[in-house]
């Protein structure tokens, strides 16, 4: 099987900069935990992480690790703790078809930032076209009390719906002059076989970009495909 690890979280000075002055308020003799959330990494949106299948589709099993911050002295021991999922706030995701979540996990020795583990089966959401959201819960133990309470969810939006909106990778790359005029079908097809990760995707090299430009040509030349009666042709100006 092939996974893919995806770190939700990137860049954590700047996240604890823009947050410390809430974190701060506390008690850092009570151990708590908190999913830590901003507006200023290109991760969230408000309070929410996004996973798109398409951007996973070769990939059978993509694990998400969630961050997650400790309030409270550092241990020196494992501790566990819980989660659940609110039913209310969640849709359009099946537990055991589309997703694994361990309800108890572990937030190991010597850390003041672990992370929640969530497995995403990108095969079938991308399948059933899935449109829909977990609302993920930290629950108190005997191991944490109650941190503060924006922080103590997190939502993740899943979605193996194809693209609504033209990916910045297209321009920034200008794959117009590889593949002609945009569509989403050309997009889709490019991400799909070359593996493109992400919507904001660079090439490393001008190489890199002709042969996934010219391999996706190929299929299309092979494979007769049309969109509203046209066929579709991966053109531009660069000969293949």
């Amino acid at each position: 099987m092939r996974k893919r690890f995806i770190l939700a979280i990137i860049c954590f000075g700047t996240l604890w900069a823009c947050q410390r002055e809430e974190i701060m308020k506390v008690d850092e003799e009570v151990a708590s935990l908190n999913f830590p959330k901003t507006k200023y990494l290109s991760e969230y949106k408000n309070d929410s992480l996004q996973f798109l299948a398409l951007f996973n589709s070769g990939v059978e099993e993509a694990v998400l690790y969630i961050p997650v911050r400790l309030s409270g002295k550092i241990a020196d021991t494992d501790r566990k703790y819980k989660l659940r999922i609110i039913p209310e706030e969640s849709f359009g995701v099946t537990e055991g078809n589309h997703f694994t979540l361990e309800t108890e996990q572990v937030f190991r020795a010597g850390r003041y930032i672990d992370s929640t583990v969530l497995k995403i089966d990108a095969k079938e959401v991308m399948k059933d076209k899935v449109d829909g959201r977990l609302y993920i819960e930290l629950v108190p133990n005997e191991n944490f009390e109650k941190g503060i309470d924006f922080y103590q969810y997190m939502i993740v939006r899943i979605s193996g719906a194809g693209l609504t909106s033209q990916p910045t990778f297209w321009n920034k790359n200008s794959l117009g002059n590889y593949g002609g005029t945009y569509s989403a079908i050309k997009a889709e097809k490019f991400i799909e076989l070359n593996n493109i990760p992400a919507a904001d995707w660079l090439a490393p090299n001008k190489s890199v970009l002709f042969a996934y430009a010219k391999k996706t040509y190929e299929w299309f030349e092979a494979n007769p495909t049309y969109d509203n009666g046209e066929r579709v042709v991966f053109k531009g100006v660069v000969e293949f």
